[in-house]
Order: structure tokens, then sequence, then C-alpha cells
């Protein structure tokens, strides 16, 4: 079986506030919001009576360490998957006093994240946790984030801190979107990058961030930091080298050269599903505690962290709540994301198109859910072996959480940024398929169930509007051509590229389900292929 979660479970940016007897985060005198006048907000002053609040008859996991940062993790993009994942393995190895002094900082790049800026500023960079599964709640306060940095409209702060003697890893969770890349090459037309190309001190990009920093370091006689992606990215830390290595070679190829010799940018691959909190359940949620959290975090109780151990000035000893330090991280991807998220993407626009909203309402239609079944026997048999791992009890595991009702996690979530997920997720495991004479009669119908899904949108402007995709409006009209004309050569020559070889094949088989799907509709169609399979 796999990696289980991990076990057991329990701002200035000067060097004088980062080695402070406390949280960095200063006090505030101003009013603090509260959800109703009798619930406490979560803040440092708060801690001592959380115990009083209990959530299904125990009391929340609060932090039992002195919250003294000594050695910096700077944190790019603190959203919810980074406090589910990273933020927590931190938290576990202080809470168990392995913890050595490290903690985390994190920076806000984009005017997006101003508004977690300021409610970590009044939470004292506390957050509630809460791991679901069926009628089980584990509440755990997380104080692992130390500190905070708007740079959203000035990342002079961000680039001293990043550049400080104490800081000795960068990490970051920005999405794909967030290295500028295009066609696996920086994209210099991209507006960050050509206005960090023009400003280089003031940079509003994560390549440029981290560029800039590099070179103050090197300039003041410092060793280079372990930039270490944490996005759920094939291949993360080589798409993030190369940004910054292209970046750093148009600004200063000395300075590209050091970067290259000197700084770490280990693989790794993360897993946890983490949906959105939105305002009614974090209500309910802080109604239920009877505790203010403006920023609480809802997740599955998986866990899995595998990572190189490539590290230039040190690293916590993650290793001792979990975390897998491998130089298989490739192999481990080839299973996640074909399975679990090509797994998403196929079964969001099947269950969309059959009326569902709910993932684990999705997975309750025995059709959909055999028929994501043979998604995964697909996919599987295209995997090498890997020690210690059973694709049986992987694809079980998975199963049973996509069918966590507790999360409430969305169909149109896993739907959403379809351009990116569907190349990394289905265009591998189709390509190897093909390569070895297999069908792809699965993974051709999720490609042609997009089509139509998106095909769809074309004609509702509501649903349109609520699908969120960096190219949406190119996506939903490749897709609309593709339909009317009953040929989704365009279409995949444009979204799912294959070598000239596969070329013809690949399109074939999409162009046989999609007619099928048009001619069936996708339930009749789903249930003709589950026949044909048995």
């Amino acid at each position: 079986m796999t990696t289980p979660p991990a076990s057991p479970r329990p701002s200035s940016t000067s060097r004088a506030r980062s080695k402070a007897a406390g949280p960095s985060f200063p006090e505030s005198n101003r009013p603090q919001p509260f959800a109703s006048s009798m619930k406490p907000l979560l803040r440092n002053e708060s801690l001592g009576h959380l115990g009083e609040h209990l959530v299904d008859g125990r009391p929340a996991e609060l932090p039992t360490y002195a919250r003294h940062l000594r050695k910096r993790i700077c944190h790019i993009g603190v959203g919810a998957f980074h406090r589910a994942h990273q933020a927590l393995y931190l938290h576990r190895l202080l809470q168990q006093g392995d913890g050595e002094g490290w903690g985390l900082c994190g920076i806000g790049l984009r005017a997006a994240d101003r508004a977690m800026h300021e409610a970590l500023r009044d939470q004292n960079g506390l957050y509630s946790l809460w791991e679901l599964e069926g009628s089980s709640r584990r509440v755990t306060v997380v104080g692992s984030i130390m500190d905070h940095v708007d740079a959203s409209a000035d990342s002079s702060a961000a680039v001293a801190l990043m550049a400080d003697p104490d800081t000795h890893i960068v990490s970051l969770t920005v999405t794909e979107a967030g290295y500028c890349l295009r066609g696996g090459a920086l994209d210099l037309a991209q507006p960050d990058i050509v206005h960090d190309l023009a400003h280089p001190a003031q940079p509003r990009s994560a390549p440029g961030l981290l560029v800039a920093a590099l070179a103050a370091r090197r300039a003041g006689g410092l060793g280079a930091f372990t930039a270490m992606s944490c996005d759920n990215i094939i291949e993360n830390g080589h798409r993030l080298c190369g940004a910054v290595l292209a970046l750093a070679r148009q600004l200063d190829p000395a300075l590209a050269q050091w970067i290259e010799a000197e700084a770490r940018f280990p693989c790794s691959m993360v897993d946890r599903i983490t949906p959105a909190t939105d305002m009614a359940r974090r209500e309910r949620l802080c109604e239920d505690w009877g505790v203010d959290d403006r920023i609480p975090v809802i997740c599955e109780p998986w866990l899995q962290w595998i990572m190189q151990d490539h590290f230039v000035a040190g690293r916590p000893a993650l290793e001792r709540v979990g975390v897998v330090f491998s130089d298989e991280v490739t192999r481990y991807e080839d299973m996640k994301v074909g399975l679990l998220n090509g797994g998403h993407s196929a079964i969001s626009h099947l269950g969309l198109l059959l009326g569902h909203e709910a993932v684990h309402h999705a997975l309750a239609d025995p059709l959909i859910h055999h028929w994501h079944a043979g998604y995964m026997r697909e996919v599987t048999a295209t995997l090498a072996a890997l020690p210690g791992v059973d694709y049986a009890g992987y694809e079980d595991a998975l199963a049973r959480r996509f069918s966590n009702a507790a999360i409430e996690d969305r169909l149109l979530r896993l739907a959403m940024d379809s351009s990116t997920k569907f190349p990394q997720g289905l265009l591998p495991p189709a390509l190897r398929r093909l390569e070895a004479g297999l069908p792809i009669d699965h993974l051709a119908t999720a490609i042609a169930l997009w089509i139509v899904y998106l095909d769809g949108l074309s004609r509702d402007e509501a649903a349109g509007l609520a699908y969120v995709d960096h190219d949406r409006e190119g996506l939903i009209a490749q897709a609309r051509a593709a339909v009317a004309s009953g040929n989704p050569a365009s279409f995949l020559a444009a979204r799912l590229p294959m070598p000239e070889a596969g070329a013809a094949r690949f399109a074939g088989a999409v162009q046989q389900q999609l007619a099928s799907l048009r001619r069936l509709g996708p339930k009749a169609h789903v249930q003709a292929l589950a026949a044909q399979s048995r």
C-alpha cells in the first residue's frame, strides 16, 4: 500500500524580529472581528480557553511549541492546500519537539492574497484544520506559520526576507500559471515577466522574486537557498528551475550560472484533497466549535508527500512525520497524476453531464463508479512497478477518498482548469497505451466527455462564466468546432498534442467515442462501454 498519512498525530523582515521569543506576527490594537459577540477570535490570547470548546466531544489539538523562528522557510502562496499540507507537516514536527527552530513565513504576491494576509495578522498566524471523513471530525490549530508579508504592491520586503541569512528554503504553491511558462519555456511576453525584466528589483512574478532574492544573496556573499516547489505539477522542481534560470539569463548570465551551480530545486509529489471553504461552511464550523476562525481549512485525512532529498542549506527532519525522501518521484507522479488527478478530471465531466454536483454523489452512482474503475484499470496497466506500492490497494483507496461525503467536494472544482489538467493527467497514460498497442476506450471517452461538456458551456452563459480556466474562451470555441464538425483532430492538436506516430490513432479513438456520445448521450454511451468491457 502507499505511504499512509503521517503519524503520530498528537511582520517585520528584520533578523531581530525573526529571532524574537514568540510569534513574529505583531499584536494589533485595532478592534478584532467576531463571528458573533459570544465567539472568541482564534488568537494567541484565546488559546488558553479553547479546551472549553469541543467538537464531537473532543478539544482541538493546540500548538505546544514555542513559536520561535530561527531557521526560516519562506513560502510564496499561502492558500488552503499549503496550510493543509506543508504547514501541517511542519506543525507536526514542531509538536513532537523535532522542529529545531524551523518556521514558516508566508508571502502573498497577488492582490487576492491580501485577505489572507489580514486574516493571518489578526489571528497571529493561527488557523484551524478540519480533517473530515464520514462522521469523524478532527480539529488541529496549526501554528507553524509565524509571519506573513504582503508583497502584492511592493515586493522589496519579501526580497529582503528571502535574502536574509536565516532563510534556508523558499517554497511555493502558485499553480502552474504562476511559473509563467508557455510550451515548457519561460513566456517572455507574460505581463509580469515583462515587468520583472524591466524592474528586476521590484518583481511581480514568483520566478522574478526568486531571481531577485538569489541575486541579493550572491551580491551579499551569501550562499543560495533551496527553491522547493509544492505545486501539483509533474516534475515541478525542474519546471521551477527552468523558469528561474531562463529569467536570470535574460538579466545576468553570470547570475544564472551561479544559481545553476549553487541553488537546488527538488522535485516533489504532493497529495491531499482540499476543497475550498466557502462562507456558509466556515460559519457552520465556527458555530459547531464556538470559536471564530476566519480562515479554516477543510481536508481529507489522507496526506502524502514524496520528495527528492536535494537541499543546499539544510532542511527540517520531515521524514520523522511521514514525508518520504526518494529519487523515484517521477514514478510516484505517474501513479498519482494519472489515477487521482486524471481520475478527478475523468469523473467530473461525466458527473456534471449526468446532473450531479457533489463528487461523492457521482461516485455513489453505480454507472459512474463502474466507469471510474475501468478508467483506473486502463491507467494502472501503464504504470511501472513501484516498490512498496500495491496499485490495486491504491485504486481502492482512491475510490474511498472520492466517496468522502464529509469534505463536500464539488465536481465543478475538479472540472475547472482543464486545459492544464488534461495534458498532465490523461495524455501520458494514453500515449503509453497507444505505444503498447492497447485500446484507450475509457481515456478517449473521458476526453470526448470533456469536449461535449465544453461545447455545452457555449450555449449556457451562466455556466460558462462559472467555469474557470486561464483560456476559457479559446477552449470552449475549439470544443464547439470539434462537436460541430464531428472531428476532434484540431482540438486534440491544440490541447493534447500527441507525437506524430500516434496522433492519427489517438484522434480516431476520441472521434469514435465522441460520435457515440453525440448519438447515444452520456448515460447510454457509458452503459454501452461497460457492456463491452465485461
